[in-house]
């Protein structure tokens, strides 16, 4: 080319010739073109004064011919300054363009030819990572400016055409095109790695186990559904790394979550890989590490890092320290007095039993200790506890209005010394009152009260709840009580202490404030932040008073701290995260892997993302980040620990590959189907599906529904549900034992494993009956757990427990105190969102059967979803009462939320509320049978729930009260039981008996009911 192409002039126009003797312009040569010296060239920003040549590598792009009527110009980027070159030969264009063009592309052929090479071995030896995609995609689209469109028309030789057309192809990549080379890549890595993966664990890895050890992009999310394997791909993928040559081992940082967890995958990796250098680190050792390498010692720790207990017991003796102080003293009593509970109006609910059970389910207790049935009366009670005001809460009237139907008055609060009643009524300014409450009844109960305190000549302060709304509640207490000169003594610091301790309320808010310090520490707050951590709170006033007690605390621990010298696990993260921000810290490992992702905290997730963002600035390598986790398991917000952040993982890390592991080899379809179906229904779940190698027809998930104190059958007076759920698990143990295809000779020895699992410890069989059931059942290995410590276990066998309603019931209602949900991750809108997934944790524990057990009088709702909603479930296994069947029929007429609960009074049986004290609603049940009658049948009626009885009752069609058979001279007739009277409210409705047609006599004598725990037939008055 340089012979043909030696020495190409090219001259000026015309007009060029005018002004320039040379009658060439500038030369084109192989090497580049040669400019001759003139000052009539002209650059777009400078002249060309001193530029004699430049070479093809200089120019970014073919020299570029356009025409003008004083000649042709000629325009080129040379080392990224623009030039233009005027008054060239007319015919420039059409005789020196293809030449130039040509010579351009063959000095820059090389890099081109480079550049596919570099592609192409980028895309078959690694998987195509997101960010080198982006690389690749920047590069391409600079070279394909540089040779597109022009050369199209241009005769270059066959592999430079070739090359191009490979460019062309890359440029225009869709995700189709990415995914279908990622895809050939993971193909070609199953195929070379094959027998690596058919004998890294003890069974060979699935296709999707094998698939998320190879997937390789920047950010990689494993979601592993319970017992689908995830250690196995936590192993296989970092011996695979290895095995492929892509890491060594001090490349790999493997996160576990706790000592334990780690030591157990070290174990893991030793035993399968046969090394020792890839080595698991809790987050805290981690950050131990850096901060030591940083600083060039290693800090000390605080002993309470792995002593809880100590930490607490501290918090507990600074806080009793700081009581000694009057003014501290006094905030503390204030705070225990007002801002101790979240308040909750009665009109915020739609039903009575709703606030009943709010108030029940947070043990709204004075400092007297009473369970009181408003939060007005809680601040009357603890106003007159301290005050030293003797009352009574609840205390019967002195005069005895009781009548057959009704029970003896009882005003809100007496005071003996001064024989002063308080009633305390809720309703608004308006006389309204909550929804779920008949107003009218509501206000002539009141009218009744004033009739008889006027009657009997007795003193009544009324207080109502629009006082208390308008914080003027304690001042017409006040007010009321100095008419009747009611003395005052505050009780001294000392006596309020006593209850407060008493109460265990000091251990309680010492245990908060210690769980708190950590919480408080990890947040990094700024006053500002502070301030609005307290504005979302559920309850701000309540947060920012008892931040007010929490803040000396605070400073008396980091005091404490720094006097040591030592450091404690929100240190170690918070230092080690500023090291690596600050770039005194670059981390060395490029493949980081993070185990149960699901319960990592912001401040853990800050941490793993800097160490993933710190080599980029000083490498050129970027670093993988591989989590596993799965967001049906997350059970952790209590310390920490943050879903969204597993089902917003993108949102926070970037750009991800997700992957799915959807083999469960632990328990069968039929438990995998409902604990599933259950979980899901809360729809910020990652949608996915989780199959069982295990296949079943029958249904393996079954409910024992009995009574605490009710029997299973006549001829098994002592087989409580625990023992009846054991003995059928016996029955299929055997049965699984009698029909196994195993050889004799080869049969395992080791016995089922059952758990018996619930939400609570207590609600457990203590050691002592624990040696018993595994002494009663020989065959069987019983061990008790709660729901959160069976997390990442499993047995043949669950039986669980505890699934009530109330204080410590399941799900738990209990309000998280607000400061303390107020440092926490953001809950979740779905209502019992974890605790949901902490039940999908207890059912999946178990590969072949799960007993639910169940007192349908007192259950949790999560019982009454499975039964009633389309879940697969064995219903028929065990024998159940008729109660316990027709649960829902026997609901309190008053709160509607409560279920009637047999109980035996001094005279005779009845059934009361389950919300009993705050509902004191009370049934006599059937006249006939005892049994529990339901109103939700039979329009206008009550029926007995006892189908071989079979007695119906008439509603009040006036107050809807049961009516009862009454005689008179005239005959017998249905009369309301709330009649009283001359006494008021009293409801005088009576029916006929011949206007109305029953199905069965009312009166007719029936045969005793088979087995039930229903209540004897109640005593005629």
């Amino acid at each position: 080319m340089s012979a043909q192409y030696s020495v190409n002039p090219i001259p000026h126009s015309w007009f060029g010739h005018l002004y320039h003797r040379n009658a060439n312009a500038l030369e084109i040569t192989a090497e580049g073109i040669s400019f001759v010296p003139t000052q009539s060239l002209f650059l777009s920003r400078l002249p060309l004064t001193n530029l004699e040549h430049v070479s093809w590598q200089q120019l970014d792009h073919p020299p570029l011919f356009s025409a003008s009527l004083l000649g042709s110009l000629l325009s080129f980027t040379a080392s990224g300054v623009s030039y233009q070159i005027p008054f060239l030969s007319y015919f420039a264009r059409s005789h020196f363009k293809h030449q130039v063009e040509l010579l351009w592309a063959l000095s820059h052929e090389q890099a081109l030819y480079d550049l596919i090479a570099r592609i192409e071995k980028a895309i078959s030896k690694r998987y195509l990572r997101q960010s080198l995609l982006a690389k690749m995609s920047s590069r391409i689209a600079r070279e394909y400016r540089r040779w597109f469109p022009w050369s199209a028309s241009v005769e270059l030789p066959p592999k430079t055409r070739a090359a191009l057309t490979q460019l062309h192809h890359f440029y225009h990549w869709k995700n189709a095109h990415v995914e279908h080379l990622r895809e050939d890549y993971i193909q070609s890595q199953l195929v070379a790695f094959a027998d690596f993966f058919d004998s890294v664990e003890s069974n060979p890895l699935t296709d999707k186990q094998r698939r998320a050890c190879i997937i390789d992009d920047d950010n990689n999310l494993l979601l592993a559904g319970a017992g689908t394997g995830k250690t196995s791909v936590m192993v296989g993928r970092a011996g695979y790394l290895v095995a492929s040559g892509q890491a060594k081992a001090d490349d790999i940082l493997l996160l576990a979550y706790g000592t334990k967890a780690a030591k157990e995958m070290d174990l893991r990796i030793k035993h399968k890989l046969g090394t020792a250098d890839i080595k698991a680190s809790t987050f805290h050792s981690l950050g131990l590490k850096i901060i030591t390498e940083v600083e060039g010692v290693k800090p000390s720790l605080s002993a309470w890092v792995n002593d809880e207990p100590a930490k607490d017991k501290w918090v507990h003796d600074r806080l009793e320290t700081l009581i000694e102080n009057e003014s501290y003293r006094k905030h503390l009593f204030d705070y225990f007095s007002r801002y101790y509970y979240v308040e909750k109006s009665p009109f915020e609910f739609s039903t009575e039993g709703e606030y009943f059970e709010y108030l029940h389910d947070n043990d709204i207790r004075s400092l007297k200790g009473e369970r009181v049935k408003s939060f007005g009366e809680l601040y009357i009670a603890n106003w007159l506890f301290s005050n030293g005001i003797e009352y009574q809460y609840e205390a019967k009237y002195e005069y005895d209005v009781s009548t057959l139907e009704f029970r003896q008055y009882q005003p809100d609060f007496y005071l003996p010394q001064y024989n002063v009643y308080i009633e305390y009524y809720g309703i608004d300014s308006a006389n309204n009152t909550a929804p779920y409450i008949d107003n009218a009844a509501y206000l002539a109960s009141m009218a009744w009260k004033r009739q008889l305190h006027q009657k009997q000549q007795t003193n009544c302060i009324e207080l109502f709840y629009y006082q208390h709304k308008k914080n003027q509640l304690i001042n017409k207490l006040e007010q009321a009580l100095t008419v009747f000169k009611v003395n005052y003594s505050p009780l001294p610091d000392d006596a309020i202490l006593a209850t407060l301790y008493e109460l265990g309320r000091v251990t309680e808010l010492a245990k908060l404030f210690s769980q708190l310090i950590g919480l408080y520490k990890a947040a990094c707050v700024d006053k500002t932040g502070l301030q609005r951590i307290f504005s979302q709170a559920a309850d701000p006033q309540q947060a920012r008073k008892a931040f007010q007690l929490l803040q000396p605390i605070l400073q008396l621990y980091q005091e404490y701290l720094s006097a040591t010298g030592d450091i404690d696990f929100e240190d170690m993260i918070a230092k080690a995260l500023a090291y690596l921000q600050s770039g005194q810290y670059v981390s060395p490992w490029r493949y980081i892997m993070v185990d149960e992702f699901q319960d990592i905290s912001e401040p853990r997730a800050r941490l793993v993302r800097a160490l993933r963002d710190s080599r980029s600035k000083t490498s050129s390598s970027e670093t993988s980040l591989f989590c596993v986790g799965d967001d049906w398991q997350a059970i952790y917000r209590f310390s920490g620990a943050d879903v969204s952040l597993t089902t917003q993982f993108a949102q926070y890390f970037g750009q991800t590959s997700e992957t799915h592991l959807d083999l469960t080899f632990r328990f069968n379809n039929r438990i995998g189907e409902v604990a599933s179906a259950f979980v899901t229904k809360n729809p910020h779940q990652l949608n996915k599906e989780v199959h069982s190698l295990i296949q079943v027809v029958d249904p393996a998930i079954s409910i024992l529904r009995r009574g605490v104190n009710e029997r299973a059958r006549q001829d098994e007076p002592s087989a409580n549900a625990l023992v009846q759920a054991l003995n059928a698990l016996s029955v299929h143990v055997a049965k699984a034992s009698a029909t196994s295809t195993t050889e004799p000779s080869t049969k395992s020895i080791t016995k089922p494993t059952v758990y018996l699992l619930a939400r609570f410890w207590f609600q457990l069989p203590d050691k002592d009956l624990l040696r018993q059931l595994n002494a009663q059942y020989p065959m069987l290995s019983i061990e008790c757990l709660s729901f959160h410590a069976s997390k990442g276990k499993e047995a043949d066998y669950v039986v669980i427990l505890g699934l009530t309603q109330g204080i410590h019931g399941f799900p738990s209602q209990k309000i998280t105190p607000p400061l303390l949900d107020a440092f926490l991750p953001q809950a979740e809108a779905f209502q019992f969102a974890e605790e949901r997934r902490l039940f999908y944790v207890a059912l999946t524990r178990a590969k072949h059967r799960v007993y639910v057990l169940a007192d349908m009088t007192n259950v949790s709702p999560f019982v009454v979803e499975l039964i009633q909603q389309p879940y697969n479930v064995e219903l028929n296994e065990f024998s159940t009462s008729l109660v316990q069947t027709l649960f829902e029929q026997i609901k309190c007429a008053r709160c509607t939320t409560g279920t009637l609960t047999a109980r035996t009074g001094k005279f005779s049986s009845f059934l009361s509320c389950s919300h009993f004290p705050l509902c004191d609603h009370q049934e006599a049940g059937c006249d006939l049978c005892g049994s529990p009658m339901t109103r939700k049948r039979t329009n206008g009626f009550a029926v007995c729930l006892d189908e071989h009885c079979g007695h119906i009752a008439p509603l009040c069609n006036l107050c809807g009260a049961d009516m009862s058979l009454r005689e008179s001279a005239r005959g017998t007739f249905w009369g309301c039981k709330n009649y009283r009277g001359n006494s008021v409210p009293s409801c005088s409705n009576t029916i006929d008996t011949a206007t109305i047609s029953f199905k069965s006599k009312p009166h007719q004598k029936l045969k005793q009911p088979r087995d039930t725990t229903l209540p004897k037939p109640r005593q005629k008055v």
